[in-house]
């Protein structure tokens, strides 16, 4: 079985690295010097390098996930997650449990989040989760989410499920411990208050922005939603 295994192993890294021996070498060397300039924070040359790349070989997954890294790099998530999803079509390994995708996702979600575009904030949250199961501060941030758009029951779910993976969050305390209130789940939500505090209590006026933060979010979103209904009606 664990002949099997490093066979399986072996046949795979086989397959990548042939598919990557079978790509045009003019479209390898603009790529390999597209990752120098990277490692010289020089963005513009490194995407450069990468676009000429794909001008000559369309289906290089590796220049397109390498130009989203250089996008993401430089602030231009939209662009970054269009390179990365394209890369992913054609070679599913990149896709998977890929960090760099992960966080663009997440920050773009952030980003929306902030801008009360909560649903494509949630299907942002949605695809990192997807991409990888095990990442704390995605859930944390889907739990937000959820709690703007007043679905407590939900947020506490993925603030549960954040704390499980990384208990050192003293944010996720404190906004399970406020969705807990909204809840009336009154002496629960005290002591995550105070778990908050107690991993950091030089936290406290920064915890208190931050709810009286995600307050005025809520309550921007309810009027939204108010205004919503009264138009339909």
């Amino acid at each position: 079985m664990k002949r099997l295994l490093l066979l399986t192993v072996f046949g795979l890294f086989v397959f990548s690295s042939s598919a990557y021996a079978q790509r045009s070498p003019s479209a390898r060397k603009l790529v390999k010097q597209g990752v120098e300039l990277f490692g010289k924070n020089n963005l513009d040359g490194a995407i450069a390098e990468y676009d000429r790349a794909i001008a000559i070989d369309p289906k290089f997954a590796e220049a397109y996930f390498n130009r989203g890294k250089a996008k993401r790099a430089g602030g231009d998530l939209d662009g970054a997650i269009a390179d990365y999803e394209v890369a992913a079509e054609l070679d599913r390994n990149l896709a998977t449990n890929n960090h760099d995708m992960t966080q663009a996702y997440l920050n773009r979600g952030y980003i929306r989040s902030n801008r009360l575009d909560l649903e494509g904030a949630l299907a942002d949250f949605d695809r990192a989760i997807n991409l990888d199961p095990n990442d704390a501060e995605a859930y944390f941030k889907r739990g937000r989410a959820f709690l703007i758009i007043g679905n407590a029951k939900f947020a506490i779910a993925d603030f549960d499920k954040s704390i499980s993976l990384d208990d050192h969050n003293p944010l996720v305390y404190a906004e399970r411990g406020f969705a807990r209130q909204t809840q009336g789940e009154n002496s629960e939500a005290k002591k995550d208050f105070e778990r908050g505090l107690k991993l950091n209590n030089d936290l406290r006026l920064m915890l208190d922005l931050h709810l009286l933060d995600l307050q005025m979010q809520m309550k921007e979103m309810q009027r939204r939603q108010a205004a919503t209904r009264k138009n339909i009606a």
